[in-house]
């Protein structure tokens, strides 16, 4: 009876507002990656953005687990996930972000850094816009800090984003 009672919760979807605090949760806990990634081999969303969500967690999983092999494992189903997933929407700006921030992040070795420039300029470009949706101000407050964070903005590139977390 216990069993039959939890399989629903064990194959729920997970919804945007649960992918966004578990992302937003790796910066507390970098496991949340590596949960965040289970949580979607339970139910695999064919919706781009959570596929992102995926693929993004499935790339930082990589810091909570010891196996080398299951790492690079983890993080090429990762990566091809967000590269899926740009390709399926290509100017879903929290899609480029999720892609941006991991390739940010991903060790040099790996090669994964070859869309930073294309990301950040579409990013750039429509965060006001997307800043505008109450229900995006949370995380478009994320990626603008991430990206000042990043290392790979100009001053001018700072500026326009101080002005969008100052609204």
């Amino acid at each position: 009876m216990m069993f039959i009672a939890s399989l629903p919760m064990a194959t729920a979807q997970v919804n945007l507002s649960q992918a966004r605090s578990s992302y937003l949760g790796m910066k507390v806990d970098k496991c949340n990656a590596l949960k965040l990634s289970r949580q979607f081999d339970n139910s695999q969303p064919s919706d781009a953005l959570l596929r992102a969500y995926w693929g993004a967690s499935l790339a930082a999983a990589p810091e909570c687990l010891s196996n080398p092999l299951e790492k690079i494992k983890y993080f090429r189903k990762g990566k091809n996930l967000l590269d899926e997933s740009v390709k399926q929407s290509p100017n879903h700006i929290e899609i480029r972000f999720l892609r941006f921030a991991t390739q940010t992040k991903a060790p040099s070795f790996l090669g994964y850094d070859n869309n930073l420039q294309e990301d950040k300029n579409l990013i750039l470009k429509n965060i006001a816009l997307f800043a505008s949706t109450p229900s995006n101000k949370e995380m478009s407050g994320y990626i603008a800090s991430f990206m000042m964070d990043s290392g790979n903005l100009s001053p001018a590139e700072k500026t326009i984003l101080k002005q969008i977390l100052s609204k």
